[in-house]
């Protein structure tokens, strides 16, 4: 369910159809997630933001919602208030929930904190089973923080994982930036493009 799609790029119907759905239900918290997603997707990260945290309020608990509120505000580049909300994640579930380990790896990313974004990228790694997505993260840190021969047997296993199953375009692209590889990367972000990889959905603030 995770590597599904979100949606096939029509934000604009996408935008109308979760706008009414919010008219119908505002109270609903997966359609205040929807919404957010697709504000995210447009580049309105702080509206994004602000529509999570008012989902929070009704459930604190939510792992997702508070998951989804960190990578809205690492998009956003408020990196200091995306750190608070996966430590309080990670404080809530500790052991199984990959994703906040995921979202944590993001935000050192973004504060150039690349070691620890590797070892935030490696316990993703270890918790989901060896999802692909999280090992994209991995490749991604390790070659920033120039670690080129991991980085690299980061896309070998990729590669070998790409035989028994489906591994979205941008893991590759991913680790082909973090090695400087930018002719590369653009080949693998095409075929994201053409897939569609759900990855490529908050382009506008990457």
């Amino acid at each position: 369910e995770y590597n599904q799609p979100l949606c096939y790029y029509d934000w604009p119907a996408s935008l109308k159809d979760v706008v009414r759905a919010r008219e119908l239900n505002p109270a609903s918290q997966l359609v205040q997630l929807r919404y957010a997603i697709v504000l995210m997707v447009l580049g309105r990260t702080e509206e994004a933001a602000a529509e999570l945290e008012h989902a929070l309020e009704y459930d604190p608990l939510s792992l997702e919602l508070r998951n989804w509120l960190a990578e809205m505000l690492c998009l956003g580049r408020k990196y200091e208030c995306a750190l608070e909300e996966v430590l309080r994640l990670i404080e809530l579930e500790p052991k199984r929930f990959f994703l906040a380990y995921l979202a944590l790896g993001y935000v050192y990313l973004g504060m150039q904190r690349y070691e620890e974004s590797a070892a935030a990228a490696r316990q993703a790694v270890k918790l989901s089973g060896e999802l692909p997505h999280m090992l994209g993260l991995l490749g991604l840190a390790l070659g920033l923080g120039g670690h080129t021969g991991e980085a690299r047997a980061v896309l070998e296993r990729l590669r070998a994982l790409a035989k028994q199953r489906y591994v979205p375009p941008t893991c590759f692209a991913w680790t082909h930036l973090g090695l400087g590889e930018i002719d590369d990367a653009f080949v693998w972000l095409d075929r994201a493009v053409d897939a569609p990889d759900r990855m490529l959905s908050p382009i506008k603030t990457y």
